[in-house]
């Protein structure tokens, strides 16, 4: 739709300084409103400053015929705040073009403007081109990317804590993930925990009431109750139910409900009591449940257009990764003892693939000893080495065509030395990057030193960057 000239006129008369000449080329774009919009499925605006110089009246108004409008009622003769539009003012102001700027429309609803300049024959702005669309959906989709990367760098910390505080991921990974949001409702169940919640309520999984199933009347008696794993029996299958907290700005904002199917684990413990099939058991049930955290991440960092957030997904994944494939060695294997030579090899081949881009080569090596590493010293050490793998390509090799990264592993005396060197281009300011609080040294710090009881130091070397660790070899007796 367009209105006619003579409302135009009687508009311009009435809210703007504008001359009879000047209005008489805005009438004249007009008749093009509706073809514009149409062509773009848009609503197209032209707008004329008001007399005050800072607001904008609108003048004429077209709506595609083939999409919805942002618009229920005409908005002719309306003003446009510079406030809620402040693209309309500023090519007012400057006498320029500006495109896809946020604002809000009339009717309280988030748009994004593209505003063109409208000029008489002296070059001087009378009128604005405004094409508005609603971006609603946009903004919803970057709040649900800013809560999934909180949720994720929550997550990791999470993880972090449990593993530094003695939890082991047995105690509270299993097959079944429930996201539950503050009001105690299910906003998102894995696969694993779909197929299981089958079994325990009828109807859709998202609908289902865990808290009155396990027992509760609130989030926070819920909280409190399952803050260590329990085990809960539902038609002789046994299952162990755990929470813990999402925060977000240090506000409680829901909780991750993990439960794991143990029926087997308990018909085993009661039928054969062989502690090494329970343990073996555990490990594989936990490699799996990584993975399946794993996938999860790695389907929502597909979904993500910000390369930041792609970067803290992979450097989650990456954690995750070297801590399960710890696990995957306990389930293969009788022994309470790790190989770390092999271990670096396979954190330092898949850390790399994950970062370098397709036309870089850099070349890996590992070289030293086949140290063995006790159980409980392997995912901190995995995850140190993740962390320095990391650093490395972020910071040392960065996009550089070429570069090698190397571990070196040696035992001596009674203690454990490794050294992660990077080649690349140029010296990184590697103090500085220490002083800057980010979690991956942070990690290093809090796992080799508070945990490990050793040290941790970069040095430069040449035309290298060093980052030399160094813990206690884990004596027999401290098994217990």
């Amino acid at each position: 739709m367009a209105e006619t000239e003579h409302s135009i006129r009687d508009l311009c008369l009435a809210h703007t300084d504008l001359m009879i000449p000047d209005i008489m080329i805005l009438e004249n774009m007009v008749n093009q409103l509706p073809v514009i919009a149409t062509l773009t499925g848009t609503d197209i605006f032209i707008d004329a400053l008001t007399v005050n110089q800072e607001d904008a009246i609108v003048l004429a108004w077209a709506s595609s015929p083939n999409s919805p409008s942002l618009y229920r009622n005409s908005v002719v003769g309306e003003l446009a705040y510079a406030a809620c539009e402040p693209a309309v003012y500023q090519a007012f102001s400057t006498g320029q073009s500006f495109y896809n700027i946020r604002g809000v429309s009339q009717e309280g609803v988030p748009i994004a403007q593209t505003v063109v300049p409208l000029t008489n024959d002296n070059g001087q702005v009378i009128g604005v081109l405004i094409m508005e669309k609603d971006i609603s959906k946009e903004i919803r989709q970057e709040q649900q990317v800013q809560l999934l990367s909180q949720t994720a760098e929550h997550l990791s910390h999470t993880l972090m804590s449990l593993r530094v505080t003695g939890y082991g991921w047995e105690e509270w990974l299993g097959n079944g993930v429930f996201i539950l949001n503050d009001k105690g409702k299910i906003v998102y169940a894995n696969k694993q925990a779909m197929c299981i919640s089958k079994s325990l309520y009828e109807g859709d999984t998202l609908d289902g009431n865990l808290m009155l199933l396990l027992s509760f009347v609130s989030l926070p008696e819920m909280m409190e109750g399952l803050k260590n794993p329990r085990n809960y029996e539902f038609d002789n299958a046994s299952y162990l139910f755990q929470a813990h907290p999402l925060l977000t700005g240090g506000e409680f904002n829901g909780c991750v409900l993990s439960f794991q199917d143990v029926t087997e684990l308990r018909q085993k413990e009661r039928q054969l009591g062989m502690q090494n099939i329970i343990i073996q058991e555990i490990n594989h049930r936990v490699k799996n449940t990584l993975q399946n955290v794993i996938s999860l991440l790695r389907l929502q960092m597909r979904r993500s257009k910000w390369k930041a957030v792609r970067r803290e997904f992979t450097a989650t994944i990456n954690r995750i990764l070297s801590i399960a494939k710890v696990y995957e060695i306990f389930t293969y294997q009788y022994r309470d003892l790790v190989n770390l030579h092999d271990l670096a090899e396979y954190i330092l081949e898949q850390v790399v693939q994950s970062y370098i881009l397709p036309e870089q080569k850099v070349k890996t090596m590992v070289q030293g000893q086949a140290v063995l590493i006790h159980a409980s010293q392997a995912v901190p050490v995995a995850l140190v080495l993740n962390e320095l793998v990391a650093n490395s390509l972020e910071h040392g090799i960065k996009a550089d065509a070429h570069g090698e990264i190397s571990i070196i592993v040696r035992e001596s005396d009674a203690n454990i030395n490794v050294e992660v060197r990077d080649s690349g281009c140029r010296l990184w300011d590697y103090a500085a990057i220490s002083k800057g609080g980010t979690l991956g040294l942070y990690i290093v710090k809090l796992l080799i030193c508070e945990q490990l009881g050793g040290t941790f130091q970069f040095e430069n070397c040449g035309q290298s960057v060093v980052a030399n660790i160094s813990f206690p070899v884990h004596k027999k007796e401290e098994t217990g």
